[in-house]
């Protein structure tokens, strides 16, 4: 009987650990709530790794990896604007998450260094397997990684 039980508590943390996908707004707003939390801590490197990992596909966590810790300029999930401790709040009470007709439209606000405050809009991209495939700069078109 205790075999069973393992097994079945094994089990369900498996399917919750692997089911990790965005099927709506909401969960695209947990993913990135959770995100800026574990950017502003840095110790938490490996659970931002793991997130990304998680809710991306192998081809965009490659890029970010590369934009991110590689060439260190530019994260393509916040368009290069991370999160500070004394502004996580803020930026997670303006986390605006809509969904587009091909893409998420994810908007955030924060402060930037003269106090003024920026807004930040990205287009998130996801699978049918409900992974983070692509992100798109508004501004300009720039896609990670590369075009759909």
């Amino acid at each position: 009987m205790k075999k069973v039980i393992l097994l079945v508590v094994f089990i369900s943390q498996f399917l919750s650990i692997s089911a990790q996908k965005i099927t709506c707004a909401d969960s695209l707003k947990v993913f990135y709530t959770n995100y800026f939390t574990y950017d502003v801590k840095l110790e938490d490197v490996n659970r931002l790794n793991s997130l990304v990992s998680l809710y991306c596909t192998k081809g965009f966590y490659n890029a970010w990896f590369e934009d991110v810790y590689d060439i260190g300029l530019y994260d393509p999930l916040t368009q290069g604007s991370g999160s500070t401790s004394e502004d996580l709040e803020f930026i997670k009470k303006s986390l605006s998450v809509k969904k587009e007709k091909d893409y998420y439209l994810v908007s955030f606000k924060f402060h930037g260094w003269q106090g003024d405050i920026n807004m930040i809009t990205v287009y998130v991209y996801v699978n049918a397997d409900g992974k983070i495939s692509h992100t798109k700069r508004p501004s300009d078109g720039y896609m990670t990684p590369g075009q759909l």
